[in-house]
């Protein structure tokens, strides 16, 4: 290669993975919007995180441009994105309108550490296909987005959303389901 060529980043790392790592840096500029009482900015902030999230894969399947690199960054961006986004809304002092109750953030933080855990254990001793996400994880995750959206958007417009406790109680059951499905179907693969 030639020294006066210069290096086109987006090029060589691809655009999806630019996108997520666009996603990455707008974690904590929700963070520091949410807690600075910027509610709306932060919706919208959530928003294009979303858009980058739907459009990284859209794109890396488009283009069969799938990376080692790819598989690891989204999902952690994800993870990291929603963990951020429920400790957010479990907190009342940034002046949260609709407030989450601190065992569901918890729970959804010992989820996905036991998850990846138990993951990391069965990749070392038997079935690399036991850690693959299943419905349950899918429609918990579903559950989890859906529900962090709701309250994020009711926040950002300072209005009080009336199926609170129905939809924590709903996010709750489905984290909980995923997280115990995901341990019987650990112990089955190395057993």
């Amino acid at each position: 290669m030639d020294r006066e060529t210069p290096i086109n980043y987006i090029k060589a790392f691809g655009i999806a993975n630019t996108l997520t790592l666009i996603r990455m840096f707008l974690i904590p500029v929700f963070v520091i919007s949410s807690v600075y009482g910027y509610h709306k900015f932060a919706f919208f902030t959530f928003v294009i995180a979303g858009i980058t999230d739907f459009l990284d894969g859209f794109i890396a399947r488009y283009t069969k441009s799938i990376t080692d690199v790819g598989k690891i960054l989204d999902p952690m961006a994800d993870k990291v994105m929603l963990i951020s986004i429920y400790v957010v809304l479990s907190l009342k002092s940034i002046g949260n309108i609709n407030v989450i109750p601190v065992w569901l953030t918890l729970l959804i933080i010992f989820r996905d550490v036991f998850i990846a855990i138990g993951g990391v254990i069965v990749f070392f001793t038997k079935d690399v296909n036991a850690i693959l996400p299943s419905i349950y994880g899918k429609l918990s995750t579903v559950f989890q987005i859906l529900g962090a959206s709701i309250i994020l958007y009711y926040n950002a417009y300072g209005i009080r959303f009336r199926y609170m406790d129905e939809l924590v109680y709903v996010i709750g059951f489905f984290t909980m389901l995923s997280g115990v499905m995901y341990l019987v179907k650990g112990v089955k693969s190395v057993i």
